[in-house]
Formats: structure tokens, sequence, C-alpha cells
């Protein structure tokens, strides 16, 4: 059974869900199919899905009876912080793929996962974006990594706190294309190099001295990443830019990629209005 969740918990789910690929291809889900997919009553389902719609933030379809994200919620996404983060980011990330000659990555974290908003793609065999807009472990990723760098160290205990380990989560939600349900579940479940708050707070102290963040092979065997924040003019990390770069090409120039990374994030940074203290 589910944990208890609150209102607006069960309202994102039922977002989430809607959002997915498989919601796009089946022309939306019905009460009955949410229901099922959320392991929820039906019942509680059917207000959610009501209240929703009344809002615009769904709409529904008078002969199937199934529920899509609404207009309105298209709307307000175009005004998120996100949206244009990624639109001021485009050439930061464009000169960066250049300069590394890999796939550049703008992500942002939310709760104890990492999602990537942009990616500007190399153009290159081994390039890989079946990570983007999905959220993916924080602690497995440089991306992760860098921002919680940042955090106060009672802030990253009580990040620890809420999402050091791993939770459950609807397997429906699990992943937007059902060939990566697998590869994303055992992202989910095995360990990676962190797991306790001593060696997140040894790791972060790195990360401190280097200005910048290295995942070796967590997400991808093949794939160094590396990652740097971003901040704005209030000197609040927004964000992070992030490169994966293939091992047999990147050899032992971890610290050139990250000095690469870290230098973008701070041009994009100063672009956003952050000044670092004198």
């Amino acid at each position: 059974m589910p944990s208890h969740t609150s209102g607006l918990s069960r309202d994102l789910e039922v977002l989430e869900l809607l959002g997915t690929r498989g919601a796009w291809e089946d022309g939306g889900y019905g009460v009955q199919q949410i229901a099922h997919l959320l392991r929820r009553d039906k019942g509680q389902i059917s207000r959610v899905c009501q209240t929703l719609l009344h809002s615009g933030l769904l709409d529904r379809d008078r002969t199937t009876k199934r529920y899509t994200l609404g207009h309105h919620l298209y709307a307000l996404a175009m005004r998120t912080q996100e949206a244009h983060l990624a639109l001021l980011a485009r050439p930061t990330l464009l000169d960066l793929m250049a300069q590394a000659e890999e796939s550049a990555h703008l992500t942002v974290l939310r709760g104890g996962a990492i999602m990537t908003v942009h990616t500007e793609l190399a153009q290159h065999p081994e390039r890989d974006d079946s990570f983007d807009g999905i959220s993916i472990p924080a602690l497995k990723t440089a991306s992760g990594r860098a921002i919680l760098a940042t955090f106060a160290e009672d802030e990253l205990a009580a990040w620890w706190e809420e999402h050091g380990e791993a939770r459950e989560v609807p397997e429906a939600l699990q992943a937007e294309r059902p060939h990566e349900t697998v590869r994303l579940r055992t992202l989910r479940e095995k360990p990676g190099t962190i797991t306790s708050l001593e060696r997140l707070a040894k790791t972060v102290k790195t990360i401190r001295r280097r200005g910048y963040a290295i995942s070796d092979g967590e997400l991808t065997p093949t794939i160094v990443d590396a990652a740097a924040p971003l901040r704005n003019a209030f000197g609040v990390v927004v964000g992070a830019i992030a490169v994966g770069a293939r091992k047999n090409r990147l050899k032992d120039r971890y610290q050139a990629l990250g000095s690469l990374v870290r230098e973008s994030a701070e041009a994009l940074s100063w672009e956003l209005g952050w000044r670092p203290p004198s």
C-alpha cells in the first residue's frame, strides 16, 4: 500500500502520470486507469481530476472520457523559472557543447532527484538524451552533487534525512518510455558511491574546493559527468550545467572537463546577475 501523502502530492502525481509518453500515446487516461496505475481509490482520483479539470490544468475528451494535460498548465509552464532559464542558457550550452564536443545539459534539483530541462546534443553516435525530462537520483549525478555542495550543513542533513534513502515510486511514474523502466529502476535501487551522510559531506568538501562535481560511470558506465551550479542575481542556486563525456575520449582529463564546465556555469551565472563576493 502506498504511504499517506498530502492532497497536493496526489494532484501532482496525477499531473505527472498524464504527462508520460504512455498517456500521450493512449490519448489520455480515464479515472479507473489513473487509479489503477497510481494504486489509489477511484473516488478519490475522480474528485482530484474534477478539481484539476475546473482549474484548466486538465482537459477531458467528451467521447472517450479520458483526461489529458490542460491548456492552462502549458500556459503556466511557459512562465516557469525553468522555461526562462532554458531560454537564457541555450547560447552557453551551445558554446560548451562545441568546446567539449559532448552534449551539454541544463538541470534542476527537485526533491531527491535531478531533472534535465534542456540539452544541446553533440553530433556523434554515442550521444545519449534518454534522461531528458526524467527524474533520476540526485546523488548519482554530477549535477545533484554540485547543487548539494552549495547547501549549508543543516540543510544538507535535512536533505539526506528526506531523500538520502531510495523511496518507492509508482511504477507508472518511474519512466516515460517503456524501454527505460528497468534502467531507471536499477538506477534508483542500486546503491551509488554515496551511501551515507558522512560520505556525502566528504564529497561536498571536495566539490567546494574544486568548484565542480564529477560522477564517474554511475549513470552510464562509459560516461563521466561533470557539473557546476548556477546562481541568480540573489546568489540563489537555480540549477546546474553538466557535460557527459565518453571515458575512452576523455581518458584522465577529468580536471580539464570540470574546469570547462565550471567556467561556463560562472559565465551564465554572471549573465543571470550573480556577482561573486570579493
